[in-house]
This record gives C-alpha cells, structure tokens and sequence, in this order.
C-alpha cells in the first residue's frame, strides 16, 4: 500500500518551531522562495504546532529541497510514499477531465506539444526531486 503525503509544515527560521502550513499551495509557495526568503511564522511566542515523533509508526516526515519551483497553473504536484516508508516518489497529475499522471520529464515534454493551453510552460517549472525521509538522530 503507498500513500499520499497529505500535510504540510514549515520551520519558522526565528523560533525554530514547527507550524503546519494550510495547503499544499501555500507549502509551495514557501518552498519555492526559500533560497531568498526564509519562512518566518506569524506567533513565535505561541507553541509550535506539530510534535515531530520521529517513533510513531503511524507518521513519516518528509523533508523537501528549497528551491523547487512552484507547480503550473492546471497540474498538481503529487507525493507519494512507497511501501517501505523510506522513499517518496513525485508525480503530476493533469487537471479533470482527463486525469492524467506525468512521471518523467519525457511524459511532461509530451503533454507540452499535445496541450496548446500548455505551451508556454518550460521544462524547467517541474521537478521530479523527491523529499528526503527525515530520521531521528541518533544521540552520542
């Protein structure tokens, strides 16, 4: 059984705390201007929002790279965790009616030439990088 990752957090840089971010457009938006801007939560006074267990076999943390740009308009980018729990595999999924998953470069290109509403879109607005299983860290 593989699921699909469903929540969303961010790391305020000033307090450190963990706070859940809305949607996975607003995650998007965070991710994609981190290299420039650092997310900084609105109440650093206030508790941090998630717990992160790293023993609970019912939750698995994963950790996106920065910089990875924000999904185009009529695509949604899809998450993935495979059976083991260690990997996550990146999908887009092509707007209704017909629901279509792109997974590769190859499928995306393809779409582009087959789609006129699409083609202005460049190759370089989707990345297939995968988000890192965070662990806990081992104490010395």
């Amino acid at each position: 059984m593989t699921t699909l990752i469903d929540s969303y957090a961010a790391q305020c840089w000033k307090c450190l705390k963990v706070r859940y971010v809305e949607s996975q457009e607003k995650y998007e938006d965070i991710r994609s201007e981190t290299p420039n801007k650092s997310f900084e939560c609105r109440s650093c006074e206030e508790p941090g929002d998630v717990d992160m267990n790293f023993d609970s076999p019912a939750v698995r943390w994963f950790q996106d790279r920065h910089g990875i740009p924000k999904t185009p308009q009529g695509l949604k980018r899809i998450l993935v965790v495979r059976r083991s729990g260690e990997k996550a595999d990146v999908y887009y999924q092509t707007e209704a009616p017909k629901r279509k998953r792109l997974k590769c470069f190859k499928d995306v290109t393809k779409f582009i030439k087959d789609n006129e509403q699409f083609k202005d879109m460049k190759i370089e607005e989707v990345s297939f990088a995968a988000p890192k299983r965070m662990k806990k860290k081992k104490s010395k």
